[in-house]
């Protein structure tokens, strides 16, 4: 099987130390493969879609705005 390198802050090497059980290569294997298959899906629903770049483009900015409104929101409420 090959083998990546991984790059990890002090501050997270010293978290992950906290949980000696935990298979950390299985448990990056895991969140790798998981993130394959969000990809693949997301092609897959692409490939079916009629939308093209433009018009994906528009609803993705209207999508962003309305989160950040959201989360302008969120903050306001939290500072009360």
């Amino acid at each position: 099987m090959p083998n990546i390198t991984l790059s990890i802050s002090e501050e997270l090497k010293k978290e992950m130390e906290k949980y000696s059980s935990v298979k950390w290569s299985s448990a990056v294997r895991n969140v790798i493969e998981q993130k394959i298959a969000d990809f693949e899906e997301a092609e897959s629903i692409a490939k079916k879609s009629r939308l093209n770049w433009k018009s994906w483009k528009l609803i993705n900015a209207k999508i962003s705005k309305n989160a950040a409104k959201h989360a302008e929101a969120l903050l306001n409420e939290n500072n009360r």
